[in-house]
């Protein structure tokens, strides 16, 4: 199986629980924190330190806050708590930041209760609200996220990025999508969602009556072929001296728009694609069929997975 890439959906996660903080809060995702392959997984910084985080995630934040994640198939071990409170340390001893400036912060989906155990026997737990623990009496104030058990009427983006969501959960997060302003890049959350709950996803259209592309614009996600296919078939009408507007050049444009758009989700899946497969997308002219490309291109789980939707 091959594995997903939770962490830069789990980005996008937590600026959208945070969004109203988005003009106080700076993040750095995968933060080189040495010349070796050590990085923080999220570095969350206060731009202004007068400013009060109330998101129930955000209470702990003092400056410089470090962020560790564990994706669903991920345990969380004293061990990887150990080596987070270490790259909080280094990080202030880094920056000459005093460790009471520093937040340490662990995600996962579910409850770590062995760790929990361990802790206790050297710290006080505290669990304040549904979902969080609080750590007192280490170095740094330290809270261990538990995603799942958070209330989805304060955290559907945290609680909603995993592996096993109903029909009523995906429905909930695009519904959310659609009411957002949009500001915020949600692209990699939605694709690891979709991309992890597949069969799920169908549901959602079937439910809905919609295409894939109507659900994905109708939560907010820009329909990239048909932006670039009008530019083409503006390019494509002006090489032949035929009116901005004519239908013939923008759907041309369009389509072949959207088929680029199927090879860059596959490249971006798989680093390479084959030149035939390549060929034999750019070679469709039915939108309707790369509709059911653009979807097998989201949920395939191989290069050879995806080939078995090329007409033959």
């Amino acid at each position: 199986m091959e594995r997903i890439a939770w962490h830069p959906a789990f980005v996008q996660a937590i600026q959208l629980e945070l969004a109203e903080y988005k003009d106080v809060l700076e993040y750095e995702s995968e933060y080189q924190l040495t010349s070796e392959p050590l990085k923080i997984d999220v570095l969350i910084i206060k731009k202004r330190s007068n400013v009060v985080i109330k998101k129930n995630i955000g209470q702990i934040f003092k400056q410089c806050n470090v962020v560790e994640y564990k994706s669903p198939d991920d345990r969380f071990t004293i061990w990887d708590y150990h080596k987070t409170q270490c790259y909080s340390r280094l990080y202030a001893s880094q920056h000459k930041i005093s460790v009471d400036e520093m937040t340490v912060t662990a995600v996962v989906l579910r409850t770590p209760r062995k760790l929990l155990r361990e802790l206790g026997k050297c710290f006080d737990i505290t669990n304040p609200t549904s979902g969080i623990y609080y750590v007192n009496g280490d170095t740094s104030p330290t809270q261990i996220v538990v995603s799942a058990a958070l209330a989805e009427e304060d955290n559907l983006w945290l609680r909603s990025l995993r592996d096993d969501l109903d029909v009523a959960g995906m429905d909930k997060v695009i519904t959310q999508q659609e009411r957002s302003d949009g500001k915020l890049s949600v692209e990699a959350y939605l694709q690891v969602i979709l991309k992890a709950n597949p069969f799920i996803f169908q549901e959602i259209q079937d439910m809905r009556g919609k295409t894939f592309d109507e659900v994905m614009e109708e939560a907010g996600v820009t329909a990239k072929w048909e932006i670039r296919g009008e530019e083409r078939g503006i390019a494509l009408g002006e090489e032949r001296g035929i009116a901005l507007g004519e239908i013939r050049g923008e759907e041309r444009g369009i389509i072949r728009g959207k088929a680029d758009y199927v090879i860059s989700v596959l490249r971006t899946r798989f680093q390479t694609v084959p030149k035939t497969i390549q060929d034999s997308i750019k070679s469709y002219t039915d939108l309707i069929a790369l509709d059911s490309l653009l979807v097998a291109a989201v949920t395939c789980e191989s290069i050879k997975d995806f080939r078995q939707n090329l007409v033959r």
